[in-house]
């Protein structure tokens, strides 16, 4: 009996995990890499389960589905063909809104609307493909330049060293001859209400 005393005593010694004092140092760096490790595990795992989920669900989904009446499965026919065709009108609108959004600042070259099939950039889900949009923008337009605002300000007229005649008392002093030409070159335009 001693003997077996002895084994167990023995066996218990051998199965006792050692302690932090008998385990070797790590480093820091040790201890990252560990952490690492003991993280990309985890997420391993996430993503395993996150298929699973997703298998699972998409078999449910089939269960339910072959478990339907006819009435059940027409009805739900019905509402994914509704979805579908409300999704493709609505898209259609949507490729407008992107094209004007994109032409913003640009001019299309003369027939390019013409070639434009709307129905070309609506993917098959019903969403619109913005990209191919905006590449087909960049090949049938220019980018437009902008004139400066006129705000009614500095000379006007043919000759802008000349000033602007602004009230009546000015055009005593002139001849026929000058009042016309001075309307010619502008110059009344303020006394006649152009500015």
């Amino acid at each position: 009996m001693a003997d077996t005393t002895d084994q167990i005593e023995t066996l218990a010694e051998d199965s006792v995990p050692a302690t932090e004092s008998d385990a070797p140092e790590l480093s820091e760096m040790e201890q990252l890499k560990a952490e690492v490790d003991k993280w990309k595990s985890l997420s391993r795992k996430n993503e395993q389960q996150a298929k699973a989920n997703i298998a699972a669900a998409k078999e449910l989904e089939e269960i339910r589905k072959s478990q339907l009446t006819d009435t059940e499965k027409l009805v739900e026919q019905t509402r994914a063909e509704t979805t579908q065709a409300i999704r493709r009108e609505y898209a259609t609108k949507l490729v407008d809104a992107e094209l004007k959004a994109t032409l913003n600042g640009r001019i299309l070259e003369g027939g390019a609307l013409l070639e434009f099939d709307k129905s070309s950039f609506i993917l098959d889900d019903g969403n619109i493909d913005s990209e191919a949009i905006q590449s087909w923008v960049e090949a049938h337009s220019k980018t437009m330049d902008i004139p400066a605002p006129n705000l009614g300000q500095g000379a006007r007229g043919v000759n802008p060293s000349k000033a602007q005649i602004r009230t009546r008392d000015e055009l005593k002093n002139m001849s026929p001859t000058e009042i016309l030409e001075a309307r010619k070159e502008g110059r009344l335009d303020s006394l006649m209400g152009k500015l």
